[in-house]
């Protein structure tokens, strides 16, 4: 039987972690709702990969193509067992087929589709498992996948834009951090003992690059031993939920990036929120799923308290306009739906719209970044250059004269 690592809350808060073996992940809710709690996260241990499959992790590519070609397997009428194998025997990561291969052999046992996807939350989004709960509960799985299959190509879509946008600027800081690294340890040395043996005052830059020259060249080891440690440190710093609390909080408030953070938020918000009510997920367990999928805890934390409101029977449109995060669109978009009754449909057309403004300011965001970053690096470089050139420049002077 497979060993499941599970956690698990009850409704007043308190948590339970723990590793145990079951035969099924029913088996595991079983257990939990008999002692008054709820399943929050699960997965099975002890499947070991390569150093290489690891690398090769499911991404969200992977996940909208299989919501696609599952949804399109369901339409043909074919079984949803017969359906993962079909799926299982065409993907090329062995992560993923080892994933479809235990889910095949769950559903086999007699499990349902939702609860053998909430065994692999690694692999599985958590937005995803409550939309085939919905599917499997409505016997509308077909359409279900299909939606899923929207949203995680969006969103796959969105996230390559932000990463292409980035690509450049990271170039052109990797080559700049090249380029001074070669002139400070292999070129400026050289043209201090130059320097050094015509005599002369040297400038006061080119005495301090020369310090710093002959640091790097002295403590090459030290210097790779502190980049390593602080790569290590920053590693741990993104799992501190404080830093990545205030990292997030710091994008909200970055003059640059605020706008189009912001539009990439509230488009994840109404195409997520959108296929959530339309698919039949109550309101108060829908804003509970969000929470995961705005992609910034501040926005997060101020979305739980905007839930707490709503539960209270507070209008939601004035609950989210308190957080203070989103546009003045939405929210009247909200107040909209919510008087005529078809608030899964504002959110969707307001999703649309969001998705071009999120392209727009990604467009304008790396216009700006891109000569912004060459003009640091000429400055940078160019320090360096003249640091090197002024003394020859005074010692030709002097021969001259």
């Amino acid at each position: 039987m497979p060993i499941y690592t599970f956690r698990a809350k009850k409704l007043n808060g308190e948590e339970l972690t723990g590793t145990q073996e079951f035969a099924s992940i029913e088996v595991l809710k079983a257990m939990l709702s008999d002692q008054g709690f709820f399943l929050i996260d699960a997965q099975i241990k002890g499947k070991e990969y390569s150093f290489g499959e690891l690398l090769k992790r499911v991404d969200m590519k992977d996940i909208s193509l299989f919501c696609r070609q599952f949804s399109v397997i369901l339409n043909a009428g074919i079984p949803i067992v017969e359906a993962i194998a079909i799926l299982r025997d065409q993907v090329e990561k062995k992560k993923f087929r080892d994933t479809l291969e235990d889910v095949h052999d769950q559903l086999q046992r007699g499990n349902l589709f939702s609860s053998t996807l909430q065994a692999h939350p690694k692999v599985f989004p958590d937005f995803m498992i409550n939309m085939v709960e919905v599917g499997e509960a409505s016997g509308t799985l077909d359409s279900i996948m299909i939606s899923l299959a929207e949203y995680y190509e969006k969103e796959n879509k969105l996230r390559r834009k932000i990463k292409s946008a980035m690509t450049y600027p990271m170039i052109l800081l990797i080559l700049m951090i090249g380029v001074v690294t070669l002139l400070m340890v292999k070129v400026l040395p050289t043209f201090s003992n130059i320097l050094q043996s015509m005599g002369g005052e040297l400038p006061a830059l080119t005495k301090i690059l020369m310090g710093m020259s002959d640091f790097m060249v002295q403590n090459v080891a030290l210097i790779f031993a502190i980049v390593a440690l602080g790569g290590i440190g920053l590693r741990v710093l993104s799992k501190n939920d404080e830093f990545r609390f205030w990292l997030d909080s710091l994008k909200l408030r970055a003059p640059v990036i605020k706008a189009t953070v912001v539009k990439v938020i509230t488009a994840r918000f109404a195409r997520s929120m959108g296929i959530l009510l339309k698919s039949g997920i109550p309101i108060i367990r829908s804003f509970e799923i969000m929470n995961d999928l705005l992609g910034n805890r501040v926005v997060a934390h101020k979305f739980t308290e905007c839930r707490d409101e709503v539960m209270e029977g507070k209008g939601i449109s004035g609950s989210i306009k308190k957080m203070g995060v989103f546009p003045p669109m939405l929210i009247h978009m909200i107040e909209v739906g919510e008087a005529t009754g078809q608030l899964d449909e504002m959110l969707t057309r307001t999703a649309g719209f969001f998705d071009e403004e999120v392209e727009e300011a990604i467009e304008k965001l790396t216009a700006m970044i891109e000569p912004a970053m060459i003009v640091i690096m000429a400055v940078v470089v160019g320090t360096v250059v003249m640091a090197m050139m002024l003394p020859m420049v005074s010692i030709m002077q002097s021969v001259q004269q």
